[in-house]
């Protein structure tokens, strides 16, 4: 069962790369356009979503030390992403982004309580030892 929940949380955090969409209007001056300032936390966001299909592959698919250390440093990666985002999101807002409009800056702290769950969950004795064979 944990199991089941890291991976349906891998999946889910790995929508993290629809922010592919707004890297190239980072800067923009069209209504909607991110901040400039934006330009990284889209490319973060961008990595640890296309990189969470790897990720969900090794849940699935692998063992070993490798694989439970690459699971809690790609977290603890897009931990770091998150919060970094939040910081330019006080620092420099980008309002249009629905995201922000529907969960306002919660969303940052939701992705890294996601992550962090994930972290939680696969230290836990029986699924570190599921890894660690």
């Amino acid at each position: 069962m944990k199991q089941k929940l890291i991976l349906i949380l891998t999946l889910m955090l790995s929508g993290r790369a629809m922010t592919l969409a707004f890297i190239g209007r980072a800067g923009g001056t069209n209504p909607g356009d991110p901040p400039l300032a934006w330009l990284m936390p889209l490319v973060g966001d961008a990595v640890v979503g296309i990189s969470g299909l790897l990720i969900a592959f090794l849940i699935l698919k692998k063992t070993g030390l490798w694989v439970w250390a690459t699971i809690i440093t790609w977290n603890a990666v897009a931990i770091w992403d998150a919060l970094s985002a939040y910081i330019i999101h006080t620092t420099n807002p980008w309002p249009e982004f629905f995201m922000l409009q529907m969960l306002g800056p919660s969303m940052f702290f939701a992705a890294a309580a996601m992550h962090l769950a994930i972290i939680v969950l696969v230290s836990q004795p029986d699924l570190r030892a599921r890894y660690l064979v």
